[in-house]
């Protein structure tokens, strides 16, 4: 028999964990940001759009660069596009840099591959891009 104690902190387990896999709530500019990451970064990158099968980026508003040479809404993401080919599932990552300011926020990413002591994508969370 499953005892009351045991039954409620499983069910406290499990909201946690949907809390911390559920999405941010995306600001308008974040929301619009990642629409347009998601049509530019793996394109831009060198990925056939036909492969593609999502992309997330780390959030930009949570990115913002802090130079006082650029505007104050400029940020700076790094975007990984998934995509399949002939070997299989496979992902390209992009480094994009945008501003909430201007329209479009961006046109291109490039290509990015990790470097000894640069952040990576797994150093933030991820949020789909698109919709």
């Amino acid at each position: 028999m499953t005892s009351r104690p045991f039954i409620a902190l499983l069910a406290v387990s499990v909201l946690a964990l949907a809390g911390c896999s559920s999405a941010p709530a995306l600001t308008d500019d974040d929301a619009a940001a990642l629409a347009t990451l998601a049509e530019v970064a793996g394109p831009t990158s060198n990925v056939d759009p036909a492969t593609i099968t999502r992309t997330e980026c780390w959030l930009p508003s949570e990115h913002l660069i802090d130079d006082p040479s650029v505007s104050s809404t400029t940020w700076k993401v790094l975007c990984r596009t998934h995509y399949v080919d002939d070997s299989g599932d496979r992902y390209q990552d992009a480094t994009c840099v945008g501003d909430f300011a201007l329209t479009p926020m961006l046109d291109h990413c490039y290509r990015w591959a990790f470097y000894t002591g640069m952040p990576h994508f797994e150093d933030f969370p991820g949020v789909e891009a698109g919709g």
